[in-house]
């Protein structure tokens, strides 16, 4: 037995709305019969990778979780994101990320379409106010195989770290995190973590790939970090709206993500 269900999505990019979206979701309700001649496709269409569900930050700060989706299928699929559990301590929000971009926090529910063999980032944005713990709860599916569901329960400890093994749940390697928000208009933020002390270079590029801006370079300690950009080049010149690539190198670690200044 199967019913449809239209869900409506008033969706935003960072503080500028975008066009109402409706998914139709086929919520399935399958009846097992005595005899078990009724089947269920349990082939999974994606796997989520990821490193640990704890998040320690200080007080007052931001912390990140960072996964990526694969599809593992022969077919195009679309995967839903649904933030079911935003259990915070009062004054802290969090955003949902997919992809290049993290979405305002008002919105729970976002969704990205892959080709086969194709990946995408998911994750989470945590602002923290003062000293707590809070959870966060992400529900991924294929909207093509409601069967197939990832839950991951996220823990973020800040200001506290008792009974928290650091080493644990500090990242072992180089993270470049989305921008936030993204699309901007000043400022946006760029988040990323450094798993060793060394030199890291920051470099903002226009699509032509001239240099706009060099935001970060010098050398770092090990650590969360977080750094600014207001839209303005070397010489302090307000730049044009558009698209813009912003790059990080580290020893051998160099990735490039894509973020858009708005008018």
């Amino acid at each position: 037995m199967a019913e449809l269900l239209w869900l409506a999505m008033d969706q935003r990019i960072g503080n500028n709305p975008i066009a109402m979206r409706f998914i139709a979701l086929l919520i399935c309700s399958t009846i097992i019969s005595a005899s078990g001649n009724d089947s269920q496709n349990l082939d999974p269409s994606f796997e989520f990778n990821y490193t640990s569900t704890e998040i320690v930050v200080g007080s007052d700060s931001v912390g990140s979780f960072n996964g990526t989706i694969h599809n593992i299928s022969s077919n195009t699929i679309t995967i839903a994101v649904v933030r079911r559990g935003n259990a915070l301590p009062e004054g802290w929000t969090s955003s949902v990320c997919l992809g290049e971009f993290c979405y305002n926090e008002s919105i729970d529910s976002v969704t990205s379409q892959l080709d086969p063999g194709d990946s995408t980032a998911c994750g989470i944005l945590a602002w923290t106010n003062g000293v707590g713990v809070g959870t966060v709860q992400l529900d991924l599916f294929d909207l093509q195989n409601m069967n197939e569901h990832i839950i991951v329960d996220l823990n973020i400890y800040a200001g506290s770290t008792v009974g928290i093994d650091i080493n644990s749940v500090f990242p072992k390697q180089m993270v470049l995190y989305p921008a936030f928000p993204n699309p901007f208009n000043p400022v946006t933020t760029l988040r990323y973590n450094l798993p060793e002390d060394g030199m890291v270079n920051i470099t903002i590029y226009d699509m032509m790939g001239r240099i706009v801006r060099t935001l970060e370079n010098s050398k770092q300690a090990a650590g969360f970090k977080s750094i600014q950009w207001n839209a303005t080049n070397d010489v302090g010149q307000t730049v044009s709206a558009g698209l813009y690539l912003y790059t990080i190198h580290s020893r051998d670690f160099s990735q490039t993500k894509k973020m858009i200044l708005l008018k």
